[in-house]
């Protein structure tokens, strides 16, 4: 298993000059499972932290309708209406119509509650409609011995904290009591194809393999969702 660790770039950094600011190819994986749903012939996107706009401008060239939210809207590259909302506050409620799909892709983690994002993410929803939210898995087995090596979580260590506002953990378990509590299905648990990032560095790498028999005991002994770097959530309202 660990002999086959790849550290490597991004390999989709851009989408038409627009700046992709997830893991490898995540907007690739989460736009092929919402090709799967069974939506409206044009359906209707809320894009939340949008960014420069480059899954908004994914979705669009797919034949959405979207609408798109980022904190500061001057970001906001793509040809879609772009409106600046706090998402740690009410949001649910601002809009005109309700939406068909809403995706939150490496949003949830940077915010301060779990169940109040829900919960106002699925007023914006149809009924029937479908929620995509994607956050780090850190039940993943890299992350488990990075909490037993450091006791913090991958991503969600100072650095994280400081450069990219990393200061929710989520985990499965907690998604499917969120799910329970608010009356709606968790429909689908997914995670990426990409491969671990370069920046997980070669000193924390080395120790892995250098204990490959204490890892060999260690690893089937783990349950939940080891694997896969980022989980992408399919909930329907």
């Amino acid at each position: 298993m660990l002999n086959k660790i790849a550290i490597n770039e991004d390999t989709e950094a851009t989408y038409r000059g627009l700046q992709i600011h997830t893991t490898a190819n995540l907007h690739r994986d989460c736009l092929g499972l919402i090709k799967r749903l069974d939506l409206p012939r044009t359906p209707s996107v809320l894009d939340l932290g949008a960014g420069a706009g480059a899954f908004s401008r994914r979705l669009m060239d797919t034949g959405f309708l979207v609408t798109a939210v980022e904190f500061n809207a001057q970001r906001f590259k793509a040809a879609a209406d772009c409106h600046s909302y706090d998402l740690n506050q009410d949001f649910g409620d601002k809009f005109l119509a309700r939406f068909d799909l809403v995706v939150a892709i490496e949003l949830i983690e940077h915010l301060s509650n779990p169940r109040h994002f829900i919960r106002n993410c699925l007023r914006a929803l149809k009924t029937r409609g479908y929620l995509l939210i994607t956050s780090p898995n850190t039940e993943s087995w890299i992350s488990r011995l990075v909490f037993l090596r450091r006791g913090r979580f991958l991503w969600f260590d100072e650095r994280d904290y400081d450069h990219y506002g990393h200061i929710t953990p989520v985990f499965t378990w907690q998604i499917e009591q969120i799910c329970g509590e608010l009356g709606v299905s968790l429909v689908r648990t997914e995670h990426n194809n990409g491969s671990l990032r370069k920046r997980l560095g070669r000193s924390l790498i080395k120790a892995l393999r250098n204990k490959m028999t204490y890892m060999s005991a260690l690893y089937p002994l783990m349950t939940g969702r080891k694997e896969g770097e980022v989980n992408i959530y399919l909930i329907q309202k």
